[in-house]
């Protein structure tokens, strides 16, 4: 009895683990023909692999390397591979890609540091009516208007912290930058320094984000226990390293949550809730819809959001910005004569201490330059992966939501994989090669149906705040480059790996030399 229990048990592992997904896989390749690769994994280990050799040197350096040498010989659509029984489509076609981020409704944002109480309810990774809701409460501290007030301040910050920047962590220098934007201009937190663990509340924020996302690196049996248990998994045999994090987590959300109770306190006490100037920044008109509720239940549940929303916001405009500015400066390093032209350009435009907003606009250069970071070194080179919620087709792709089980873990996992695009010889003279001057010409792309080259994403989900980053970016390198002569530092070796974002490691893989 014992032994058909057991080959029971063992024909069912085989089934799930092997041939479910190697059938979908099979059938896809039967379709496309060479248009689609495959490769079959057992738990992952493909990504594994990439982590190894990334840390080993062995792929130039970079995780992605791996991808772009496959794409630029096959010219793939599709690279379809598998976590246990689920099946991971990449999609390399701007004609798909363009399909699919149009069509957001059919999917849903997979969380990648998989906890309930810190971004699932956030904008970036709410759905349906909650998200239109926060969308459209939000969209207008994003328009031009009110960027514009911002420089000023930017512009402020930015001189403060670059006096003390620190080149033994030179991305920890720059989110202390991009944050205190962030807590100021969004949040009218007046504070220079809210400190959680002996560090700025928005770098910790930053930290606490990188190293849970990047927990599911950690071995592929962390992998496999956060794809079977979901948010759980932080609950099941625990390691030392994931209970520290959760203590980090609960201390900053105590944090985060006396600041929301303040300002709940202060319109209460005041009735300021009528005052026109709530919608200055978003935790104002959050606050004030939170005031609007009179159930208790629900006010709990909209409380919770808000701290989430002021962790998702804060995050996303601290770290991926501060990368971003961290990426610029190495290849401000990295081509020394690119740095003296854009350096003359910024002291020609902008020759006062501040760089106002008509001066920005001149900045063709430094634009072009930025341009060309984020096409060979997006921060977001593999944006959110999403999870299909129903069954559809892109095209004569069809996409598979999974079994009759509820978990979203059971839908085919969807990659947009655009930077595919953006390095192709296809689309880009010299595509390989760092070249800014490209961006200064009139037609850099070729064959564009302005889906190739997409920095922050497409379609009614694409980044709220890119106007934002773009602002901050072109003004802190200014700064920086008005002030510093900006070196690498010959003593590390530097890497490109992914822990949230496609991040330059090691952190101080520049210098920055102060002019006299």
């Amino acid at each position: 009895m014992i032994i058909y229990v057991l080959y029971a048990v063992l024909g069912l592992i085989l089934y799930l683990f092997v041939m479910k997904p190697l059938t979908e896989m099979i059938k896809l390749k039967f379709q496309f023909g060479k248009e689609c690769k495959i490769c079959f994994t057992v738990f992952g280990k493909e990504i594994f692999d990439q982590l190894k050799e990334t840390k080993e040197n062995k792929n130039p350096r970079d995780i992605f390397n791996k991808q772009k040498t496959a794409y630029n010989k096959y010219q793939y659509k599709f690279f379809v591979t598998n976590m246990l029984w689920i099946i991971r489509i990449s999609i390399a076609d701007p004609l798909y890609q363009k399909e699919a981020l149009i069509n957001h409704d059919l999917y849903q944002k997979v969380d990648p540091v998989c906890h309930n109480d810190l971004l699932s309810k956030g904008l970036v990774w709410s759905k349906g009516e909650q998200w239109k809701k926060q969308r459209k409460l939000l969209s207008s501290s994003f328009e031009f208007d009110a960027l514009k007030k911002k420089v000023p301040m930017i512009n402020e910050i930015t001189q403060s912290k670059i006096e003390k920047f620190s080149n033994e962590n030179v991305l920890s220098s720059l989110q202390s930058i991009t944050g205190l934007i962030v807590i100021k201009s969004f949040f009218g937190i007046q504070t220079d320094q809210i400190y959680i663990n002996n560090t700025e509340l928005q770098v910790e924020i930053a930290n606490i984000m990188n190293e849970m996302a990047y927990m599911r690196f950690k071995s592929q049996i962390q992998s496999t226990k956060r794809l079977i248990f979901g948010t759980k998994a932080w609950k099941i045999f625990p390691t030392k390293e994931e209970k520290r994090l959760l203590q980090r987590v609960k201390d900053m959300r105590s944090i985060v949550g006396d600041l929301v109770q303040q300002r709940i306190k202060y319109f209460e006490d005041s009735n300021n809730s009528k005052n026109n100037t709530i919608n200055e920044n978003f935790l104002n008109i959050l606050v004030n819809e939170y005031l609007k509720i009179t159930n208790k239940q629900q006010q709990e549940a909209t409380f919770d959001q808000i701290i989430q929303e002021f962790i998702t916001l804060q995050f996303a405009g601290t770290d991926t910005t501060a990368v971003l500015l961290h990426h610029c400066l190495y290849f401000l390093a990295s081509y020394p004569q690119a740095q003296d032209e854009i350096r003359g350009e910024v002291n020609r435009c902008c020759p006062s201490s501040f760089i106002n907003e008509n001066e920005i606009n001149n900045l063709k250069r430094l634009s072009a330059f930025i341009s060309e970071v984020l096409r060979l070194k997006n921060p977001a080179m593999r944006p959110i992966i999403r999870v299909a919620t129903q069954d559809h087709k892109i095209k004569d792709l069809q996409i598979k939501k999974g079994n009759k089980y509820k978990s979203i873990r059971q839908g085919w996992l969807v990659c947009i994989d655009y930077f595919l695009q953006n390095q192709s010889e296809k689309h880009f003279e010299n595509a390989g090669q760092f070249d800014y001057t490209r961006w200064l010409q009139d037609s850099p792309i070729k064959d564009d149906n302005n889906f190739i080259y997409i920095p922050f994403s497409a379609g009614p989900r694409n980044c709220i705040g890119s106007q934002m980053a773009l602002l901050e970016v072109k003004i802190i390198l200014g700064q920086i480059l008005k002030q510093y002569q900006i070196t690498r530092n010959t003593n590390v070796e530097v890497s490109w790996e992914i822990h949230f974002n496609h991040q330059l490691s090691p952190t101080n893989a520049v210098i920055l030399n102060k002019i006299k």
